[in-house]
């Protein structure tokens, strides 16, 4: 037994070092094209035989509503709750268009610049781990941008899925290498233009902001993004202000259940069961219940300012990765406003936040998204519809592998607030 304990953990110390006979992943070789190949190969096969979940037909009903109605009065009321940015539904608008000239699906022009921004995404992770300080990373960094383009999560989320999530990984990513090369008002931009697309890159903002040194680069930064964010939406803005900040930015997600009310996420997956409580006991519950869903939001995001405020503020590439994939888990592990593709926001950066933890990260959501969207496609290669309205009695496989994925992020994040909550405390007393 002994024995067995020793060589696993001597190949997990192999796997954390790129060394034995790991040591080819440092530099590219067969490997790398083998992986390349690989993760073109799954998000190809996706595009072209799969036709992705609902958020697909959301999509291509706000598309043709935007073409009726325009962006303002879809804002105002319509038949599904639009809060994407202006431009977003534009280029969904423009995608519909193309796809009834070309004879080309929707769904498949949808998933296709999401799929292809992947590539990008991890190109960039490997710029910027190239530029990491710490020697590991770097030697880690065909690896460790070669494990996100290998990832089926990742694959699933852009080349499946059909939203626009896969977007905010890229931006952050190219912000980051901006902020490493010495350029905040290059990465200012890039996160305003992030805002474009889909809002949930501001929740990086605290730990980016906190990267830069100097208050005038500080400055810079956050015109830059302004101006940038500001272009985006100035002409829907004049036309009705009040409905655009109120659809997009003051947009706090939905609490998601099958019809049956399962919900998909979240500490609620753990609330007790209210016919069995008695009057007293029921009436504090539900005040309890209804103050957590009203306040969701700063409870989740109160911790993810914290956090960037108390942990270590290096200026190292990797400490900014680390600080958005914390950031990220502290929002997942908080949060009961979610739907499944957001943990494509941060996917690219776990692998920053040490081994174990981004190793029960990937399994844990790889096992619950994929077995979860396999069930409801009733396909292993996600070739069926996408019944999540249908398929409302899930399994108790899938339940329990979404209570064990709530109890992680929930653990990871109150793990990674401790540890930032002790830097602080360390850097205090060595004042």
């Amino acid at each position: 037994m002994g024995a067995i304990v020793r060589k696993r953990k001597t190949v997990e110390s192999q796997i954390r070092s790129l060394s034995g006979g790991f040591a080819a992943l440092r530099k590219p070789g067969a490997w790398l094209y083998l992986v390349v190949a690989a993760g073109a190969g799954m998000r190809i096969f996706l595009l072209l035989a799969s036709e992705g979940t609902l958020d697909v037909e959301i999509w291509q009903a706000h598309a043709k509503t935007l073409m009726e109605v325009g962006v303002v009065d879809y804002y105002r009321g319509g038949r599904f709750t639009f809060n994407h940015p202006p431009p977003m539904g534009l280029t969904a608008s423009a995608l519909l268009s193309l796809s009834e000239s070309s004879g080309l699906g929707f769904p498949f022009l949808l998933r296709l610049p999401f799929a292809l921004l992947d590539a990008v995404t991890a190109l960039l992770l490997f710029r910027c781990l190239s530029l990491a300080k710490h020697r590991g990373l770097r030697n880690a960094r065909y690896a460790l941008a070669s494990l996100f383009w290998l990832s089926p999560l990742a694959a699933i989320f852009s080349a499946y899925h059909g939203n626009s999530d896969s977007a905010v990984a890229f931006f952050l990513v190219a912000a980051t290498l901006c902020l490493a090369r010495g350029n905040p008002v290059w990465a200012g931009a890039v996160l305003g233009l992030s805002l474009w697309v889909k809002i949930p890159g501001l929740i990086a903002l605290p730990v980016l902001l906190l990267s830069i040194p100097e208050w005038r680069d500080r400055f810079r930064f956050c015109l830059a993004m302004g101006g940038v964010a500001f272009l985006g939406y100035f002409p829907w803005l004049i036309q009705d202000g009040a409905a655009v900040i109120r659809s997009v930015f003051l947009y706090k997600g939905l609490v998601i259940q099958t019809t049956v009310g399962t919900p998909i996420w979240g500490l609620q997956v753990f609330y007790p069961d209210p016919a069995e409580l008695s009057p007293s006991a029921f009436d504090l519950f539900r005040r309890f219940r209804a103050g957590y869903y009203q306040w969701n939001s700063v409870i989740a995001l109160g911790p993810v300012v914290a956090y960037a405020l108390l942990r270590d503020r290096s200026r190292s590439v990797e400490t900014v990765l680390a600080g958005l994939a914390g950031s990220y888990l502290i929002l997942y592990g908080l949060t009961n406003f979610w739907a499944f593709q957001y943990l494509a926001w941060s996917l690219p950066f776990w692998a920053i936040l040490g081994f174990r933890i981004a190793s029960f990260a990937h399994i844990l959501t790889f096992l619950y998204i994929y077995g979860l969207y396999a069930w409801l496609c009733g396909s292993p290669l996600l070739l069926g519809e996408w019944d999540f309205i249908g398929k409302s009695n899930w399994p108790a496989t899938l339940l329990t592998l979404r209570d064990l994925n709530v109890l992680f992020f929930f653990t990871a994040a109150l793990y990674l607030l401790a540890g930032a909550s002790s830097e602080a405390w360390k850097r205090w007393r060595g004042r």
